[in-house]
């Protein structure tokens, strides 16, 4: 059976602004089969705005008749870039060979400062358009030193051949790879490493402690690929490893939530201690909850400073680290549960809360009770700036209990469009009569 042939047409276009997943806007006029003409809006990779350029838009597949299933759903033409014929003067050279093609950068191609300043815009607009602050307390995006070789852990996909690496964008097809900028060079002498084998599907999943240099896989690697990493200087682990951060040491496992980049992370950490704890005037007296606390880092870190932490994650394999991590804590209580059921039960007063939701932000329930019962200091944490704005929306708008003090964009994740902000809140007074 001779497959369709994919139908592509070609546009000279000026690229407009970014998407907020990272991609140009483009506006096209196409003809369909009866000569009717339609606008078609198309997101464009590695497009800058402003730039001329000539796209290549290939029509998705459609199935063949008869052959539908109930769950097909069109999917939007691919679109890439031929022919770059006027640059901005914001591009550089994306050192990715792989890059517009696979799913993991979209930004490679953007001077860093360039990206910092963008995402810092994301932020003000999001703030502005959904969380209705009409002059945000936006600071300055906090630059990563180091914009590459950040990643401490990675996931890589497995082909049918065994080859490892990452997928096409919007595909499940794997790009094998031996090198990716992002990751840790030590994870990429893995990686290289692994390249050289028939890899069990579906992934491999590869974790480094930069600090201690234990390097976790699964799963767990043939006899003659561990040895080879041994060879390479590597601490091999298969269950368990640890990484410091802000002098504490922290036990992960591989399905734990920790921070994928290590260095930001400290600044992140300083970031909610200072947030939750300056201008406490006794802080030896304050007690704190860490919701969505995983493997307990801002729990460990604030136990320190305050009278009492109260910890809260539903993922049995994060509350096992942190049991773990907090062993030596007399101060701490780890309970394990969802945020949403474990909130409105807490009979103790509370003074404090850091908040580090999933990209879904918090649930209504976890809102209500920071509504009902109205702490003095909030830090939230978010990696979604829309989530976040929904949810500052009904903390410091609809139910006015809380003012927004600062939201601080902090770059987790260089040469990508995700981005990371830590917003603090204060108690609004109330005037008595």
């Amino acid at each position: 059976m001779i497959g369709q042939e994919p139908l592509i047409a070609y546009h000279t276009v000026v690229l407009g602004a970014l998407t907020r997943e990272g991609d140009a806007l483009a506006e096209v006029i196409q003809q369909d089969v009866e000569g009717e003409q339609h606008r078609l809006s198309l997101h464009v990779p590695a497009g800058l705005p402003g730039e001329r350029v000539t796209i290549a838009v290939e029509a998705p597949p459609v199935p063949r008749p008869g052959r539908r299933s109930r769950r097909w759903k069109p999917r939007p033409p691919r679109v890439w870039i031929t022919e770059l014929h006027e640059p901005s003067p914001l591009r550089t050279v994306a050192p990715c060979p792989v890059f517009g093609t696979c799913g993991g950068c979209q930004l490679q191609h953007m001077q860093y400062a360039a990206q910092l300043e963008w995402k810092r815009t994301v932020v003000r607009d999001i703030l502005r358009n959904i969380g209705e602050f009409a002059d945000p307390p936006l600071l300055p995006t906090v630059p990563c030193d180091n914009p590459w070789h950040y990643r401490n852990h990675m996931r890589f996909s497995v082909n049918r051949r065994g080859q490892a690496g990452l997928t096409v964008r919007g595909t499940h097809r794997v790009l094998p790879l031996t090198n990716c900028p992002i990751a840790h060079e030590q994870i990429n002498r893995t990686l290289a490493i692994l390249s050289q084998h028939s890899n069990p599907q579906p992934q491999v999943l590869v974790r480094y402690g930069t600090a201690t240099n234990h390097m976790l896989i699964q799963p767990q690697q043939a006899e003659v690929v561990s040895q080879q990493l041994t060879d390479a200087g590597l601490d091999l682990h298969t269950e368990t490893m640890e990484e410091v951060l802000a002098g504490e040491t922290f036990r992960i496992r591989p399905s734990s939530f920790f921070q994928t980049n290590t260095a930001q992370a400290e600044k992140m950490a300083q970031m909610v201690l200072s947030g939750l704890l300056q201008n406490s005037q006794d802080a030896s007296a304050l007690t704190v909850v860490d919701a969505y606390c995983g493997v307990g880092t801002f729990a460990l870190l604030l136990a320190r400073h305050v009278g009492k932490v109260i910890a809260i994650e539903e993922s049995a394999s994060a509350v096992k680290d942190a049991q773990w991590n907090l062993r030596h804590i007399d101060n701490a209580e780890i309970i394990k549960g969802k945020v949403e059921d474990m909130l409105p039960t807490l009979a103790t007063r509370v003074d404090g809360f850091v908040i580090d939701p999933p990209r879904a932000g918090c649930q209504q329930a976890v809102l209500d009770a920071l509504i009902q019962h109205p702490v003095a200091k909030i830090v939230y944490v978010s990696c979604d700036p829309a989530t976040l704005a929904r949810d500052l929306k009904l903390l410091c708008h609809l139910h006015p209990v809380y003012h927004l003090c600062s939201v601080q964009p902090l770059d987790m994740f260089p040469q990508t469009a995700h981005i990371e902000c830590v917003a603090v809140l204060q108690r609004k007074e109330v005037n008595l009569i």
